[in-house]
């Protein structure tokens, strides 16, 4: 097989054979019994700066595909970057005995300045990232510049962590376009899909706009993002729902529910006026104990959702039935999160122009950074 067919990870902690070619051999000298090696073994590491890299172990050879390996040399060892055996075939060893691990564990212990932090790492198993990776710099990827107003520019972006919702990534190259970014500067890497289906690495460089609490009393923000998101059905649509709601306050249905003791009391009013609702008119009860005010829940086939509206408006006649209470929806997703059954998520405005923020997406909205201006 060839490096160029194959991707990084044929060669990132595996041990490969290669052919020993001449300029090998020059490079080799000190290695014990090169004038006889015909393969060299080694082992693939990702040196960050320098990219995909090889380690030489040693010298050996092959016979009727059996091998034979020598010790590794005393001196300093060679290194062989990915990119200079692209076009090269090679084979991969198995090593589940640990039998060439623990030969050749002195040599392999000067890999652990290469180590990377466990984000890092779990970048490096996302193949749907492979389409924008460079061949030879696993943890670089293509990332396109988005602003409105400017066209699309691809750069590059080394990987230097997670967090919840994309990829931190650091800009290897000066943009041409004034994206409010430079090189060296971190940027938020993160993901869509193409037609074809191939996964693409994008970063939104248009600025934050921040927001007054009074941008959010009347709810009319929220609504024109969820309007513009039904019209557009963009990502950056999508987010901006998001990011309005991380900070919005919403109306809550619920029920009133009385103690054991206020249910008596008020059974005992009740048979007091002969059973006849309209006779209650103009009498008073005290609560010995508090209200319970129990969210309402709706029900969609097998599906439930939380409901919550931008305002006491929305709910429309269904808001006769209930009380009403106003919510910050970081509770409103504490309280969904909480609840009873096992709700598939949280619906806005569920009569009027409805939209559903997925159970799966309520960490990422309570992760967000709050938009608000902050009072100094």
């Amino acid at each position: 097989m060839k490096f160029k067919d194959t991707g990084f990870r044929t060669l990132y902690r595996q041990f490969t054979v290669f052919p020993l070619s001449g300029e090998s051999r020059e490079d080799m000298a000190a290695y014990p019994q090169i004038e006889g090696a015909n393969c060299l073994l080694a082992y693939g590491f990702i040196d960050r700066e320098a990219g995909l890299t090889l380690e030489v172990l040693a010298a050996g050879y092959e016979l009727e595909n059996k091998y034979v390996f020598f010790d590794p040399p005393r001196e300093t060892p060679c290194i062989i970057r990915a990119e200079n055996v692209e076009d090269q075939e090679f084979s991969l060893l198995d090593d589940r005995n640990k039998a060439l691990r623990t030969r050749y564990a002195g040599i392999l212990g000067f890999l652990r300045e290469f180590e990377v932090g466990e984000e890092i790492e779990k970048t490096r198993e996302m193949r749907f990232l492979d389409d924008s990776r460079h061949p030879c710099f696993p943890d670089d990827v293509q990332v396109y510049l988005m602003r409105q107003g400017l066209k699309p520019e691809p750069c590059w972006a080394r990987i230097s962590g997670l967090a919840e919702n994309h990829i931190k990534g650091i800009l290897l190259n000066e943009p041409e376009q004034d994206f409010g970014c430079h090189q060296g500067e971190e940027i938020a890497v993160n993901l869509d899909e193409t037609e074809d289906k191939k996964v693409i690495c994008y970063a939104n460089m248009n600025p934050v706009r921040l927001l007054k609490p009074e941008d959010l009393e009347d709810g009319s923000m929220l609504l024109g993002a969820i309007r513009a998101f039904h019209a557009e059905g963009t990502k950056e649509a999508f987010f901006e729902i998001l990011e309005t709601l991380r900070d919005s306050y919403v109306w809550v249905p619920c029920n009133a529910v009385l103690s054991e003791a206020d249910q008596k009391a008020f059974a005992d009013m009740m048979d007091k006026a002969g059973g006849d609702p309209a006779a209650l008119v103009g009498m008073e009860m005290k609560n010995q104990e508090k209200i319970r005010l129990v969210p309402d829940i709706l029900q969609n086939g097998e599906n439930f959702f939380f409901p919550a509206f931008i305002t006491q408006e929305d709910l429309g006649q269904y808001g006769q039935y209930f009380s009403k209470v106003r919510k910050h929806f970081l509770e409103v997703i504490a309280l969904a999160r909480n609840n009873e059954k096992q709700l598939s998520g949280i619906v806005i405005n569920a009569f009027t122009e409805p939209w559903v923020l997925d159970r799966e997406l309520f960490d990422v909205v309570e992760n967000l950074k709050s938009r608000l201006v902050q009072e100094k």
